[in-house]
């Protein structure tokens, strides 16, 4: 085999498993969104705005733009070496007032993985998985954080201070 042959097998099998890594950043990414849509109970129906198609939108994190609307979740996810991977989330919440404000609750999810151990970041905790087979993760106390973490970011007021609250929430209502 030539030389050249060796760095083509070689640059395949780069493909092959860089391939692999990050379409099981992908499926954790999904068991994520999966476990909080169940815990949080989110409809599943549109919510029948002109500007929001979903409940639950997927977020593409941006240094210079930051969160960007996603139509699908592999496109909101950023893939990094050493293994860390990290996308947000936005939640739309609805006042049932006769005005209906409604804005996203986002946050961001970042994710840390190699061969033994998977840790998953999101409002400032951190979750450790000793296994990392794709489909076992147990979310439960994952998904019960951010709930309590959005409530508490609720429960802040224009008179506190800023900084008691983690959650990213657009201080402008979505126009009607």
């Amino acid at each position: 085999m030539s030389r050249y042959h060796k760095l083509n097998s070689a640059f395949t099998t780069q493909v092959k498993e860089n391939n692999a890594f990050i379409a099981q950043n992908l499926n954790f990414a999904q068991q994520i969104v999966s476990a909080l849509t169940a815990f949080l109970e989110l409809p599943a129906e549109n919510p029948g705005l002109e500007d929001v198609e979903k409940y639950l939108q997927y977020l593409h994190l941006d240094r210079e733009k930051g969160y960007l609307t996603k139509q699908e979740l592999a496109s909101a996810v950023s893939h990094f070496p050493e293994g860390k991977f990290q996308f947000g989330l936005g939640i739309l919440l609805a006042a049932k007032h006769e005005n209906n404000p409604r804005q996203l609750a986002t946050f961001a999810i970042q994710g840390d993985r190699d061969a033994e151990l998977l840790k998953i970041e999101v409002f400032g905790k951190t979750f450790e998985f000793e296994s990392i087979a794709p489909d076992d993760l147990d979310l439960t106390a994952f998904c019960a954080h951010v709930y309590d973490e959005l409530m508490n970011g609720l429960a802040w007021r224009i008179s506190d201070e800023v900084e008691k609250t983690r959650v990213g929430f657009d201080v402008t209502p979505l126009d009607d």
